[in-house]
């Protein structure tokens, strides 16, 4: 009896000695027929998927055959106990219904007697040992049960352990492909900013794969990178913010810095994905360059074309030649518009949008707007309504491109709108550190899909929606730089059919 809890104490400091699952197997059967003497044993799992039962370790003569064998969930011995979750003695198979010879067929063994114990694991049946023909005694007794069910949950654990780790690696495995394989360069540092792992992409982009340790700043800078100053220090779980490279080759990255938090939200560390933006750039600039051309290329003719109209005018026309110099005159005006539009838009689109930034009353910057656009609005039924704002006080801001801001999102209200009578409210209120606007008009509203879309450049919402496609859609990607340039923010909320409602958010002075 000593002997067989010495084999346990063994079995146990060998089981937990590994992870390697076809190792831990082998040891598992070879310790099973140590603990209850058996002529043969075999180790049956379950598969998850259909319930069945496996063999996938056996020792033995020709146990290699059984392997090919898959027990149905309740069929045989073995089934019986992993359905039943109890252990079994069989002193004679043959006497036994539940008895199964498909296993002795197929590998040409004579099965005589059985020890069979489930394997658990947190109320878990992992598989099944079976201990075959007892040597030294005509059959298994109960004197052996409780020793081979102590080794079959030791195994169980030892197993669990080893597959989970199998499935851990096959995870890491996994996730380290897809590190390598990403085109964006990837560095994981901890939360001083020293780098403690880095993909593929991150090593051409500093040239090196022999930085772990080193500082990711000073890794950046020394291959002519420039980051922020305190580029750490953020509020919010992520930031995004773009790195300028080397001049000569006109770089630019874009950069991507999440928190890695513990559970008390603590910093472990930081993951910088970084992305080649230069085409990007390239592209934009080039895109920029040919509309500032061509808007400067047509103004000069316009000027032209726009200041002879009225002289024109004066002279003695037939109605043909004076309807047709209304048309001439219309379209003119409008060309004029989109003139200036492409232009002020080019400019705010700049890489540096320069303001001439001011102490100036919120209520003086909304008036004036209003003021302006009431004149414009004169002939199209649209009302705008401005409630109090003399105790907003005053942003520190370009007042000029503040006012074209506000000027885009209210013509837009306008425009964009169906109603016989279409009103516009302005109305603002103070929190902690910012003063908001909110600019709400009666129109058709703005659908759910397409919030995050208007603000983006020549994109306009489909005509059978709105109703008309006037314009080019610049108005309010304009008013979002110019509002952003000066460390503000948009949002919009809508209701379909009932209304859109604009909230401008500007620190105050």
């Amino acid at each position: 009896m000593d002997d067989k809890y010495l084999l346990l104490l063994d079995a146990n400091k060998i089981l937990v000695s590994t992870l390697d699952i076809k190792k831990l197997l082998t040891i598992i059967m070879e310790y099973a027929g140590k603990v209850v003497n058996a002529e043969a044993v075999s180790l049956l799992l379950i598969d998850e998927t259909t319930g069945e039962l496996y063999f996938d370790v056996t020792i033995g003569e020709k146990s290699d055959d059984l392997k090919t064998i898959r027990l149905k969930k309740g069929e045989g011995i073995a089934g019986w106990c992993a359905s039943y979750n109890r252990s079994l003695i069989v002193e004679d198979v043959a006497k036994d219904a539940r008895w199964t010879a498909r296993s002795d067929s197929s590998s040409g063994f004579k099965t005589k007697s059985i020890i069979c114990t489930p394997m658990r694991y947190k109320n878990k049946i992992v598989g099944v040992i079976e201990g075959i023909n007892s040597l030294g005694k005509e059959f298994f007794t109960e004197d052996d049960l409780p020793f081979f069910e102590a080794f079959a949950n030791q195994a169980a654990i030892a197993l669990e352990n080893a597959m989970l780790f199998a499935r851990l690696n096959q995870e890491k495995d996994k996730i380290t492909a897809a590190f390598n394989g990403m085109t964006e360069a990837v560095f994981v540092t901890d939360k001083s900013g020293v780098i403690t792992q880095l993909n593929k992409a991150a090593c051409n982009l500093v040239n090196s794969d022999r930085v772990v340790g080193n500082s990711l700043e000073k890794i950046l800078i020394n291959n002519g990178l420039q980051l922020h100053p305190n580029f750490l220090n953020f509020k919010d779980k992520t930031k995004v913010f773009e790195i300028a490279g080397r001049k000569e080759k006109q770089e630019y990255f874009n950069c991507l810095v999440t928190k890695i938090l513990d559970e008390e939200d603590i910093i472990n560390n930081y993951i910088f994905v970084i992305r080649d933006i230069s085409e990007e750039k390239k592209e934009e600039l080039l895109k920029r360059s040919f509309l500032s051309l061509i808007s400067h290329k047509l103004k000069t003719p316009l000027v032209t074309i726009v200041g002879y109209i009225p002289i024109i005018q004066g002279e003695k026309l037939s109605l043909t030649q004076k309807k047709g110099l209304e048309s001439i005159k219309k379209q003119s005006d409008k060309l004029v518009a989109l003139v200036e539009d492409l232009l002020k838009f080019t400019m705010v689109m700049s890489e540096t949008l320069e303001l001439g930034k001011s102490e100036v009353k919120v209520s003086k910057i909304v008036l004036e707007t209003v003021k302006l656009l009431s004149e414009k609005f004169n002939n199209s039924n649209a009302s705008i309504e401005v409630s109090d704002m003399s105790e907003l006080g005053k942003i520190f801001a370009d007042e000029s491109k503040m006012k074209d801001a506000l000027c885009c999102i209210i013509e837009n209200a306008v425009k964009f709108n169906k109603n016989e009578k279409k009103i516009i409210k302005i109305s603002g209120e103070l929190s902690d550190e910012n003063i908001i606007l909110n600019i709400e008009d009666n129109g058709v509203g703005i659908p759910l899909s397409e919030k995050d879309k208007i603000f983006e450049k020549f994109y306009q919402i489909e005509e059978s929606f709105t109703g008309q496609v006037e314009g080019v859609g610049l108005g309010l990607p304009l008013a979002k730089r110019i509002i952003e340039a000066h460390n503000g923010s948009i949002d919009v909320s809508s209701q379909t059919g009932k209304y859109s409602k604009f909230i401008i958010t500007i620190p105050k002075a």
